[in-house]
């Protein structure tokens, strides 16, 4: 019966797992509240679950109250609940695990420190007074907490819809490799399982059977192969069986692929030359220029926006309520939400990460369900790279791969 219940639960339509949508892991929480807006109206009126239902609430309503302090306020003291300096990345080794018992206990506790002027408000169905009650930094201090609440409910919901997509993307999981890499476990580490203590062990074995499951096995089939192997003290062979496909698993993450290689980029000594539509409203030219350019630099390197009219090159086009995107990568078309002013931070990283997407550079962070703790896992492969996370910049790495792409 509980088999049954778990294979009924992963249901969901073909059409459905055919518009799995793309979402960062940081996005923000208007982004989040654009993305609940677009859902299709049968998932917008789908019942939640109640600690799900409990944090959107909150978190719409805290929203709605500092809209209405930041509009009695000038624009050098408006409450900002997200800088640079706040961010700080998902590491591998730290994982954001999530489900409704985590986000309803998650909920309680802040609703339980939260200060009484804050708690009246939040719970209340009043008019929102236009001030916060208190000094801004404990406002705010609690008010992040909130809002990051909100954001785990958010992003509860809007892949929960299409949760066999996420279990299926278990399969992509580099957290083994990283650990064996990370360590440096080889198989000479491998080759007499007796050296090993067994405090150890445990963790090897975890990621054993992890690189295993890279090769889309199941992670029942996978545990049972490692400790087949440990009683037969053969670990260096299953390691040399699985290691070659779980590196390619994890470079995935990092490589231009070949059919995202842009035609249309040259390459000229230490200069990378990219075409790009002129935008028609001019003040977006050093809107791009200032935060591309500025930020596509290594030593003495760098990247040149070549402004122009071209039938086949990337242009800037700004939507209402829209989430920031590019239409495939190495595509050309960026798509930036025009509610969101180009001045704010997460506007000046945006048009800098889906650039990068332009120019053929996927992704590096990953999101999964974890069937075995019943909830959703993300975490980003680096939170220094710019590909990777909202903390992230430009670095070497993202230089070899362009060059060894486009200097040819």
């Amino acid at each position: 019966m509980r088999t049954t219940i778990l294979l009924a639960s992963l249901i969901i339509s073909s059409s459905a797992l055919a518009t799995v949508p793309h979402m960062d892991l940081e996005m923000t929480s208007a982004e989040y509240r654009v993305h609940l807006q677009n859902l299709p109206r049968t998932k917008q009126t789908q019942a939640d679950d109640p600690a799900i239902s409990a944090s959107l609430k909150i978190g719409e309503r805290l929203s709605q109250w500092i809209t209405v302090i930041n509009n009695s306020r000038p624009e050098a003291s408006a409450i900002r609940l997200t800088s640079e300096g706040t961010r700080r990345g998902i590491p591998i080794d730290a994982p954001s695990i999530y489900n409704p018992d985590s986000i309803k206990t998650g909920l309680q506790q802040i609703m339980k420190d939260l200060p009484e002027a804050m708690r009246s408000i939040l719970l209340s169905s009043s008019d929102l007074p236009a001030s916060t009650g208190m000094d801004d930094d404990t406002f705010i201090k609690h008010a992040r907490l909130i809002d990051r609440n909100y954001q785990s409910a958010a992003r509860y919901k809007s892949v929960n819809i299409y949760r066999s997509h996420y279990v299926r993307a278990a399969a992509k999981d580099v957290r083994g490799y990283y650990f064996l890499k990370k360590n440096r476990i080889t198989k000479e580490v491998l080759s007499d399982v007796r050296q090993i203590q067994s405090g150890r062990l445990n963790q090897i074995k975890d990621a054993l059977a992890r690189i295993c499951v890279n090769a889309s096995e199941t992670l029942f089939a996978c545990t049972r192969k490692v400790d087949e192997a440990v009683k037969t003290n053969n670990l260096a062979a299953h390691y040399e069986r699985y290691i070659t496909n779980a590196e390619k698993n994890w470079d995935a993450f990092f490589q231009i692929p070949n059919s995202a290689a842009r035609r249309d980029v040259q390459w000229n000594g230490s200069v990378m030359s990219v075409p790009f539509n002129t935008p028609h409203i001019p003040k977006f030219v050093p809107y791009l220029q200032n935060n591309i350019q500025d930020e596509f630099r290594f030593g003495d390197w760098k990247l040149l926006i070549n402004f122009g009219t071209f039938s086949n090159g990337p242009l800037l086009v700004f939507k209402p309520g829209v989430v920031p995107h590019v239409n495939g990568l190495g595509g050309n078309q960026i798509v930036m939400d025009s509610n969101q002013p180009i001045e704010e931070y997460e506007s000046q990283w945006t048009i800098r990460h889906e650039f990068g997407h332009v120019i053929g550079l996927p992704d590096c962070y990953h999101e999964f369900y974890d069937t075995k703790l019943a909830a959703y896992v993300n975490y980003q492969l680096d939170t220094t790279d710019l590909m990777c996370s909202r903390a992230g910049n430009m670095n070497e790495r993202i230089y070899l791969e362009l060059k060894k792409v486009y200097n040819k």
